[in-house]
């Protein structure tokens, strides 16, 4: 459970931190690199759940096998 507690945490961080600066973003940094930072931090943080349901899956397939 160590993996998926890591994985967690990463997208709960880079969410955060993403949403921040894109969508509490003060009108006068929108389109500086803030908001383009903000917008990595949104795809890393997708790029983690993605990766989250992917070792689940893998988790499922081999308890099927197992058993």
């Amino acid at each position: 459970m160590k993996k998926e507690t890591k994985i967690i945490i990463s997208f709960i961080g880079s969410g955060i931190v993403g949403l921040i600066n894109t969508l509490l973003i003060r009108p006068e940094d929108i389109g500086s690199w803030k908001n383009y930072v903000g917008y990595v931090f949104l795809i890393i943080s997708a790029a983690n759940l993605i990766w989250f349901f992917v070792i689940l899956y893998k988790k499922k397939i081999q308890k099927k096998i197992n058993y």
